[in-house]
């Protein structure tokens, strides 16, 4: 007889497999399509597929369905953010989607509604206060979330890319005063004392609910968490006459996809390739871990570092809306 444990992992992993049978079929689908439609709607590789599908399976998210029949035609992920919701102090969560084939404008809105509903009720049962979701451009998805009060926060754009058969890791800086190494739990409170406040793309997600010291809490996250972490593979650019950091790369690695997570160079270093620098050279490390795919995201009127990632060889993917519900 199986324990609650394992028939709670049995169900999962039953969502699993119909979630990664249903994206699937969704992806296919999706491309037949025409635009304005194909170009609104987010496919999903084979990769990211797995990645959600994975989520699922080990019980870190839940799929919320448009509808019972199978196949389904539309689907959301609704995720707890536990990080999100130690900094922030109140319950957070993100959705991912939806993900649907609907050719009828009203349908997709009718749809996104009746998902999004359900989402905001799983929330409400876990005591989470803030959802939040990216998705695409799409006026009728908008609708629907709308339709239960979501609200919009922000603009975002995707860009990702091949990573070049790396030159070295860590070969001497070509900027003058600057040493790059890599990233330790050691580097923390460096960190803190000097690279200033870490720009974070949620500050507009949130708005009025982030507590007056978020910044603070979120330097410490990155410092405890990312920089003594094995699997975030990270880079710190030091200034060798007064031995401060004066810039901050880390990434991570999902089989052969890499995300950079944080790039960030001290107001004083700016302007001098140094984020072009950290972003080459990490990318050689994120190459070295398997990792064969860039993917980044940034907010789309910071087009300083929309530039730099084009200059890399990165192309845009897709732009997102981010919007939030809350009290």
């Amino acid at each position: 007889m199986s324990s609650p444990k394992q028939a709670a992992r049995a169900k999962n992993e039953a969502s699993a497999r119909i979630l990664a049978a249903t994206l699937t079929l969704i992806s296919r689908e999706q491309r037949t399509l025409p635009p304005p439609y194909s170009l609104w709607t987010p496919h999903m590789d084979p990769g990211q597929v797995r990645e959600a599908s994975m989520l699922v399976a080990d019980g870190k998210a839940q799929v919320v369905w448009a509808e019972d029949s199978y196949p389904a035609r539309g689907l959301l992920l609704y995720r707890a953010r536990i990080l999100e919701t130690e900094l922030l102090g109140y319950g957070s969560a993100v959705l991912q989607g939806p993900f649907l084939v609907d050719p009828d404008p009203d349908g997709r809105q009718r749809k996104t509604g009746t998902m999004a509903s359900k989402a905001l009720q799983i929330a409400r049962s876990r005591g989470v206060k803030f959802v939040s979701v990216k998705t695409s451009h799409d006026p009728a998805v908008l609708r629907g979330f709308a339709d239960v009060g979501f609200r919009v926060a922000e603009v975002t754009t995707c860009l990702e890319g091949p990573i070049a058969t790396p030159e070295e890791p860590l070969r001497p800086c070509k900027i003058a005063g600057v040493q790059l190494k890599p990233g330790g739990e050691e580097d923390a409170k460096a960190i803190l004392d000097h690279l200033g406040d870490l720009f974070y793309d949620g500050h507009h997600l949130h708005g009025p609910f982030l507590p007056e010291d978020f910044s603070g809490r979120l330097w410490r996250m990155v410092a405890e968490r990312d920089l003594a972490s094995k699997s975030c593979p990270s880079l710190v650019a030091m200034d060798t006459r007064l031995n401060v950091p004066v810039g901050l790369a880390v990434g991570t690695v999902s089989g052969q996809r890499a995300y950079l997570t944080i790039l960030h160079v001290a107001e004083s270093r700016r302007g001098q390739g140094l984020g072009k620098l950290l972003l080459s050279q990490l990318s050689a490390l994120l190459y070295g871990k398997g990792a064969r795919t860039l993917s980044v995201e940034t907010a789309s009127w910071n087009l300083p570092a929309l530039s730099l990632y084009v200059s890399v060889g990165l192309k845009h993917a897709a732009p997102l809306m981010a919007l939030h519900h809350a009290p």
